[in-house]
């Protein structure tokens, strides 16, 4: 990404057409240009240098322009060939296009048509390149950096393949949308393609889901001092803030039609306005978006941008739920228990409790089962977590996923308790749960353990005023 720069042979014999194109190509950022006046030193940049893209004369003095090209297309046939000739010849440019050419453009007419058919050309090259890699990669047993996957904890060969294809594409410039389940990791795949992509920016996340059509403009977009009420600084957005770097877009699937448009225009420009800008700033950020909902279906309900879908997927990956992948299960619980009590021996699962969880079908997945690990760990007497404790924490899910309700609502007195009074009566509760163990104590009220260490300290120091 933004690290290789495509090569563009320019084969001519008149030194000012040489000269103008290529000043026209460098000005429209085409990547760098070399330059041949005969055809056979065109031949032996071709044998030279790796190149993307060749805009061939037919009018050379050596050699004729169809010798050329068919000698390139002999020995290159994946680099695209673009005719420039002052010759308007139908005849010749079907000829032309017989022997392989990608395209045939008149000079002396309008240079947006040979800037188009070069960016046209470039872009089936870059799409060529990168099948190839997914390719090579999908054939191959190992990752070339498994380092980048490390927070994927997985046995699964499924998981495995999805590694390799992540690593084939990460380092193109289309975007990825991870596709999966509530808690199948979409965020870590995210991480992973940023890892692999080889970037130096930075991973920027956003959360889309809940946010209006204003808020989703001023978190990418940004805005200027005082394009609003109340906009008393700028604010540069996430766009901007990922520079270089890749751009999370998670619950994609949660965005109305008007940010869906917003959206799209942004992915097929590449630049955006800042909120009360009349600007347009330019976007270098990898975009990798992710949903748990079916946006095909979505798509046939009218709820998505067919177009958005497409351009968002040029590379989909889909994430398999945790209970395609029950061979994961021995492995994710012994890495959860490190996790969560790294300074503890890890707990023992008896059979029958590894038995119950491979069979439960984890509807919140990952998630799912470090919150099951979690209450065991605090429940359990010893270094043995038996069938009864896990049976305990998954009959309930079960029960209601069978009934289709949703989870009571604790009762309550009719004094409802202060927010500082229920923060204390979680903390009594954690604490009473897990014996007084505050690593699992914390965790299971979601803060860190200094946290928690803190807020004791205090009640400890209030108690003695």
């Amino acid at each position: 990404m933004g690290q290789y720069q495509e090569t563009v042979l320019l084969v001519d014999d008149d030194d000012v057409v040489l000269e103008s194109t290529l000043k026209v190509l460098e000005q429209e950022g085409l990547g760098r240009c070399l330059k041949a006046s005969t055809g056979m030193a065109a031949l032996a940049a071709a044998e030279e240098t790796d190149l993307d893209l060749v805009l061939l004369d037919l009018g050379l003095p050596d050699l004729s322009g169809d010798e050329v090209l068919t000698r390139l297309r002999s020995s290159h046939p994946e680099v695209p060939v673009v005719i420039v000739t002052a010759l308007v010849d139908v005849e010749m440019a079907v000829r032309c296009m017989a022997l392989g050419a990608y395209d045939y453009v008149v000079k002396g007419g309008d240079p947006g048509r040979l800037v188009a058919s070069s960016r046209r050309a470039l872009e089936s090259r870059r799409k060529d390149v990168e099948i190839a890699s997914i390719r090579e990669r999908m054939l191959s047993v190992d990752l070339k950096n498994p380092e980048h996957f490390a927070a994927l904890v997985t046995v699964s060969e499924r998981m495995r393949v999805l590694f390799r294809f992540i690593e084939a594409v990460a380092r193109s410039d289309e975007p990825i949308l991870l596709q999966g389940e509530t808690g199948t990791g979409k965020e870590l795949f995210a991480h992973a393609v940023h890892k692999a992509s080889g970037t130096r920016g930075p991973f920027v996340a956003s959360n889309l889901g809940g946010l209006d059509d204003f808020m989703v403009s001023d978190t990418l977009f940004g805005h200027v001092k005082g394009a609003y009420t109340g906009a008393d600084d700028a604010r540069k957005g996430l766009i901007s803030s990922a520079a270089g770097g890749t751009l999370f877009l998670d619950e994609i699937g949660d965005l109305s039609p008007v940010s869906q448009v917003k959206l799209l225009r942004f992915l097929e420009n590449r630049e955006y306005y800042p909120l009360g800008s009349d600007v347009a700033r330019k976007s270098d950020a990898r975009i990798v978006a992710a949903t748990n909902h079916r946006l095909e279906e979505a798509v046939e309900a009218g709820r998505f941008r067919r177009d958005l879908l497409y351009r968002l997927s040029t590379y989909g990956v889909q994430i398999p739920p945790l209970r395609e992948r029950p061979e994961d299960i021995p492995l994710l619980c012994a890495h959860f228990q490190r996790s969560l009590a790294p300074e503890q021996p890890i707990a023992q699962l008896t059979s029958g409790a590894m038995a119950l969880l491979r069979q439960y079908p984890f509807p919140g997945n990952v998630r799912e089962l470090r919150g099951i690990l979690l209450r065991s760990m605090a429940v359990a007497e010893g270094q043995i977590i038996d069938k009864s404790i896990v049976e305990s924490l998954v009959k309930p899910a079960l029960q209601t996923q069978d009934s289709g309700s949703q989870p009571e609502v604790p009762p309550y007195s009719a004094q409802l308790p202060t927010i500082r009074q229920a923060i204390e009566n979680l903390v009594s509760e954690a604490m009473a749960r897990t014996k007084g163990h505050q690593t699992l104590a914390a965790n299971l009220l979601g803060i860190t353990p200094q946290a928690l260490s803190k807020r004791l300290k205090k009640r400890g120091e209030d108690s003695q005023l």
